[in-house]
């Protein structure tokens, strides 16, 4: 193994302990900086659809759906760098509707399928905690958005710690290979 290559590791797992401590200390903040982030990347994707579509026009090539769509991201990213936590809301309660509709309908299912199929009783607890996913995001969408991303927080400082203690195992065996 490269004597490098356990650098990798150890800058991963700085990242995600530091994006992990985030996540843990001030979720809120974080969960609206990542939405502007992506905001600003849809922003950017637009203006580089506005260029190209304005690079066919002047060719006096097909140019006007790649245009709507540039002029579609511009405004959808700058919405979303503009009013982040309106943004992140309304799109977490499309998926709470979404999610609330997949468990109903699942739990429907699952009631059909009973005597027909075995463990039928999966599908059902599915439909459940779908259906209770859904209702949560619907009712308190940065409140679950924000305990959800507590675990995702936890998750990844306990891979950083991992991470970190890898890179340290990689080097040490580079270090009696090598020595």
């Amino acid at each position: 193994m490269k004597k490098t290559n356990w650098i990798i590791f150890l800058v991963n797992g700085v990242i995600a302990i530091l994006f992990g401590l985030l996540a843990l200390l001030v979720p809120a903040e974080t969960i609206v900086s990542l939405t502007i982030y992506f905001g600003l990347l849809i922003l950017l994707g637009g203006l580089i659809l506005f260029y190209f579509s304005y690079k066919n026009f002047r060719a006096e090539k097909p140019y006007l759906l790649l245009m709507a769509e540039a002029i579609l991201a511009i405004l959808i990213g700058a919405v979303i760098v503009f009013y982040p936590k309106s943004s992140l809301q309304i799109f977490l309660i499309m998926i709470g509707i979404w999610a609330t509709i997949m468990g109903l309908l699942q739990i429907i299912i699952a009631v059909q399928m009973k005597g027909k199929v075995r463990n039928s009783s999966l599908f059902t607890l599915n439909g459940v905690i779908t259906l209770v996913f859904g209702l949560l995001l619907f009712f308190n969408p940065m409140g679950a958005i924000e305990a959800l991303f507590i675990v995702i927080g936890l998750l990844a400082l306990i891979a950083g710690l991992l991470l970190v203690y890898l890179a340290f195992k990689i080097r040490g065996s580079v270090q009696k290979v090598n020595g």
